[in-house]
């Protein structure tokens, strides 16, 4: 595990490298540093939280640990790396391709965004996108999954070094509470997640309980544009 760990790093690592150049734009909010810090991270985890994708098959797992990096100052994107613990498909151990029965890994992307409607004055929206797409090996059952969420978080234009997300609860239409932001030509975009097992595809959502609490490595700021 401890390899597969390490391996998924040095791949977001040269991912941070080559996106590190991207700079703000006037419509996304931007992550802020003090003087002179060119890096941080933000970490949340949990041993108890439940936690599930929600689609044509429920997944479902207890715990997870979430790390969410950015390497350049006056950049509102990064690598992220989701951990999932104890997923089980039924009665069925699931893993990420290369981990050990029960262990999901999700290497990605992310970016602070606003939401195109709704939200309050100091939320503001981590979109996540699967990079690339997931496989989930549930003894013999191969689940695919694709796309992005969004996650409501706060606090926005605040010097902290605390911040809460929440996915919301997945509806009957397996959609999180906010589908839709506005992209970095003030256009309103929607996400969605995907999946597909054995020829079928279906729309998906994750669901984790509770609020997530992000510690930051340092002082950050999510600004508005």
């Amino acid at each position: 595990m401890k390899r597969h760990i390490t391996l998924a790093w040095l791949t977001l690592t040269l991912t941070a490298l080559a996106i590190s150049t991207a700079s703000a734009t006037a419509t996304l909010p931007s992550v802020l540093f003090l003087s002179g810090v060119k890096s941080g991270t933000l970490e949340a985890a949990s041993k108890t939280a439940a936690t599930k994708f929600v689609g044509i098959t429920n997944i479902t797992g207890t715990g997870y640990r979430f790390n969410l990096t950015d390497n350049a100052e006056m950049t509102s994107l990064g690598p992220a790396l989701l951990w999932f613990l104890a997923f089980i498909f039924g009665a069925k151990k699931c893993r990420a391709n290369g981990d050990t029965a029960g262990n999901i890994l999700i290497p990605g992307l992310w970016h602070t965004v606003l939401a195109a409607t709704g939200g309050g004055a100091n939320l503001f929206l981590i979109l996540f996108l699967i990079s690339p797409s997931l496989t989930m090996e549930c003894e013999g059952t191969d689940i695919v999954i694709t796309g992005s969420e969004l996650w409501d978080a706060e606090p926005l234009d605040k010097e902290v070094t605390a911040f809460t997300a929440a996915t919301g609860n997945c509806s009957g239409n397996r959609m999180p509470a906010f589908v839709d932001y506005l992209n970095d030509a003030a256009t309103s975009e929607a996400v969605g997640l995907k999946s597909e097992t054995g020829g079928l595809k279906s729309a998906t959502c994750l669901e984790v309980e509770g609020t997530q609490n992000y510690t930051a490595s340092q002082m950050t700021e999510v600004m508005e544009p």
